[in-house]
Order: structure tokens, then sequence, then C-alpha cells
């Protein structure tokens, strides 16, 4: 008999969290598992294009996640799922509080996602909340990687033994349908050089540091400089790339449902967080076959690209050390050459039909668990 797996979330908003819970639902085994996926808000959506039809959505038309209580306890109650699983510690706050008020509780697994520690803006109450929810209301928790395992333990004290560590899974079918797709604006002039940065205009990828050393860069090539992303920062960064005089080089793109098309036709791909949970578009980049160059931030990059074996890393916040790989990578192709075909290796070991046979594995021990 097949397992009813409920999957929440209050927006698909573009981000890791938000493609690997659709990479997930998308690769489960539709013999063994039935999908409800639970939205927030049907508006905010920019990943819709990539679910399964196979999926079957449910929206709650909530413009925000504290308005979702009464409707997901409804949702929950008339679906009566097997097994909820939930990512993003907001959600996974809501819906472990909304389980608990049921008169019996449905298994719960919590992916958390992010090293949230390292923001530094956590609230105590937060850190009693997450230490509350994930310990006495769930019944696991996934962390996507060895560092946000470690952040948990340490900083939230979740007890070790609730937590398992399973990498995000890469849709690498969509990524080779989709990178190949036409780009028809972006133009490059003969010998020119593209640099691309995929994520969100926040303080945590922390762009600064990029255009900074852009600027660096940008003395001793013709190169462009392409962002992907849409965030509060907008405005301030695009000041910041006037006042550093790179402006007419660096392009603005905002968010972009289909990255890959842009990642594979760019030199070379950079991600410059303060902090991440994993970096999932470190692999898919290197699943684009473009190389990567990546801040030693806490946590994930390192784990994919261990000590410059599949890119390369510097340290977080140094825009010398940054233009300075940069440069070396741009002025080598048998550098980059080198870069892709191990970063392509790399890729296939997070391919989803095997990371997701492992979602399937803790599903089935859960709800097996708790019938026992």
């Amino acid at each position: 008999m097949k397992k009813k797996i409920l999957f929440f979330m209050q927006a698909l908003t573009g981000g890791g969290a938000e493609r690997t819970v659709i990479n997930i639902m998308n690769y489960l085994n539709r013999e063994k598992f039935e999908i409800v996926f639970v939205l927030g808000n049907k508006n905010l959506n920019d990943y819709s294009m990539f679910i399964n039809n196979e999926v079957n959505i449910k929206y709650l038309n909530t413009s925000r996640l504290r308005y979702s209580f009464f409707k997901l306890r409804k949702a929950l109650i008339i679906e009566k799922p097997d097994l909820i699983f939930t990512t993003l510690n907001s959600n996974n706050i809501l819906v472990s509080i909304t389980n608990a008020t049921l008169r019996k509780r449905i298994p719960l697994l919590i992916r958390e996602a992010n090293n949230r520690a390292q923001s530094k803006k956590v609230t105590r109450l937060n850190r009693l909340m997450t230490r509350y929810c994930y310990n006495y209301l769930s019944n696991g928790v996934i962390a996507l990687s060895k560092g946000v395992k470690k952040d948990l333990v340490k900083n939230f004290q979740i007890n070790s033994k609730k937590i398992q560590v399973i990498y995000n899974p890469i849709d690498l079918d969509t990524i080779n349908k989709f990178k190949n797709e036409n780009v028809d604006d972006l133009y490059n002039e003969n010998g020119e050089k593209t640099i691309i940065a995929v994520g969100r205009l926040v303080e945590q990828k922390d762009y600064p540091t990029l255009l900074k050393a852009f600027r660096i860069v940008n003395t001793q090539f013709r190169v462009k400089l392409l962002i992907l992303g849409k965030g509060p920062l907008e405005n301030e960064l695009k000041n910041l790339s006037y006042s550093l005089g790179i402006e007419e080089n660096v392009i603005f793109k905002g968010f972009e449902s289909n990255p890959y098309k842009y990642i594979q036709k760019a030199d070379l791909f950079v991600l410059t967080s303060k902090w991440e949970g994993f970096g999932h578009v470190i692999v898919e980049a290197m699943a684009c076959r473009t190389p990567v160059v990546s801040t030693d931030c806490n946590s994930g990059p390192r784990e994919i690209i261990e000590d410059n074996k599949y890119g390369i890393l510097v340290p977080v916040s140094d825009y010398e050390q940054l233009s300075k790989q940069i440069i070396t990578l741009l002025k080598s192709e048998n550098q980059r050459n080198k870069y892709i075909i191990k970063g392509y290796e790399r890729a296939m070991s997070f391919r989803a039909a095997e990371i997701v046979g492992k979602y399937e594995q803790v599903f089935n021990e859960t709800i097996l668990n708790v019938e026992t």
C-alpha cells in the first residue's frame, strides 16, 4: 500500500531549499509513495514550472506564513498523510506546532536548510523554539550538510542522534534539458569573458566582495559580470558598482527561472557567500560544466569542492584573493578545463535518483518506527 507524504512550504521563491523539495517530489517512487504538496501562497512560486504534473498541489491561499496555521491544520486532518515533510526554519516551527495540536500527531520529518547561527541574527526566542520543535515535536531532522548538523548540535542543542545528513539532490535531467535553451539577451564581443553569480541579493551572499574583486579583474580582461537574483539589496549593489566604476560591465538580470542556460555559457561561476547550508548552486554550475570559485564559508562549499579538488576555495570576504584566483583561471584554459571535468564528475555524486533513494529510506523508517 502506498504511503502518503505531505510536503509543506509557504512559497516556492527562488532558492536551493525550494529546488530540493521539488527534486525530492519529482523523483520519489510513485509505486511506493503518494505525494500531496501543500503551498501557502499561490502567487510566490518562481519554480512551479519544474514540478512534475503527477504532484498533487493544494493551495492554502494565505499571504503570509503566520496566517497558514488554521488552514494547514484543516489540510492535515483532511489529507491524513502517513508523514509530513517540511523545510526552512519558519516552516518547520509552524508545522511542528500545528501538528502538535492534532488529536493524533502525524510523523514529522524536518529538514534544516541553512547554517543559521552564522547569520548572527537568530533571536533567543527562535533558538528556544527551534530546540523544542526539532527535539520534541519532530520524529527526525535532516541536515543538508555535515556543517549544518554541527551548527544544529552546537548552537541549538539538537540531539545529534535525531539528525541525519543527506546532501541536496540535483536534477541532472532538468539541467541538461534547460541549459541548452537559447540565450538571446547576452551578447559577448570577441574574446570577452563572462563571470556569473546566482543567488538572492541579500547580506548572506556578500555581493560587495564579488563587485570589489570584479573591479580588479576588469582591469586585466574584457569581461562581464552577470548576476542572477533579486532581493532587498539591489539598489545598494547597483550604487556600489557605480562607485567602483564597473557599472557598464555588471549586469543585474534579476531572477531567472532557468539560470542554467546562462551558467553554461559563462566562463566562470563565482559564489561569495558568508555562510551557506550546502551551496546547491555550486553543484548545478558543475553540472553545467562551468568551473567554480567559491568562498570557504560554513558550511557546504568545502564538502562539495574539498581541498580545491573540484573547484577553487577562497577565504570569506577576501576580495583580493578572490580576484587573484579568478584572474588565474581566466588566464588558463587548461585550468578551466581541468575544473570543468572534475566538477562534472563531482556533480554526478549528487544525482537526484541516488539521493532521493536515501530520503525514501528515511521516510519508510520513520513511518515504520511510529507504526510499531
